[in-house]
């Protein structure tokens, strides 16, 4: 039996930590950094990569991600929110892998959302607002439900609630990559010191 990647599996498990920090400082604070956004909105559009870090550019466009991911399995600054959301991602892109039919309305609209990106050569309010509506129409309509929660005046605001779908969406993606590259629920309980090594050693 092959060994996991464990340099694969950390890089997608940052991902899908950038996307939630991301999620949470937008609920919480009304912002997040804007790199951050768009280098995990850009990794929905990555349907293609041909390698695991392809998705992200570069690994260090994830030092975020890598910190939070830190973190939260050492208990320093360990947030239950965000364990939440964690669990619920992981949960999500389950049901979504075992759901052929919405893998396709999926895929369909990602194209469509790819050549806006195209079109506007980078991240918009537009694309923002379409990605945040293929997350409402595909990941959303499953009984399972990720409440965000934060402060009500950020939460209110429509361009906010289309960011955090968006991210959502972009956690979700992750969160597909994490399964592909050999992630599994169990490596938290019985692999954790070497994930927090692999994490450490990105952020060196």
């Amino acid at each position: 039996m092959n060994q996991p990647n464990y340099s694969n599996i950390v890089l997608a498990l940052a991902g899908i930590c950038q996307a939630l920090d991301c999620v949470r400082s937008i609920a919480r604070t009304g912002e997040a950094d804007p790199t951050d956004i768009e280098i995990m909105l850009e990794s929905v559009l990555k349907t293609n990569a041909d390698k695991a870090e392809d998705v992200y550019k570069n690994h260090k466009y994830l030092h975020n991600g890598f910190k939070v991911l830190t973190e939260q399995l050492t208990g320093n600054q360990a947030d239950a929110d965000f364990g939440r959301y964690l669990v619920g991602v992981l949960n999500l892109a389950k049901r979504f892998l075992s759901d052929s039919k919405m893998q396709e309305v999926m895929a369909s609209r990602i194209k469509q959302s790819n050549r806006l990106h195209e079109y506007h050569e980078g991240i918009n309010h537009d694309l923002i607002e379409q990605l945040a509506n293929i997350y409402k129409d595909t990941i959303s309509t499953y009984s399972a439900k990720i409440q965000v929660t934060g402060n009500g005046r950020y939460l209110e605001q429509a361009s906010n609630q289309a960011k955090i779908r968006a991210l959502l969406l972009a956690a979700i993606r992750s969160a597909v990559l994490w399964d592909q590259v050999g992630g599994k629920k169990r490596q938290f309980l019985f692999n954790k010191s070497k994930i927090l090594e692999t994490a450490k050693a990105y952020l060196a």
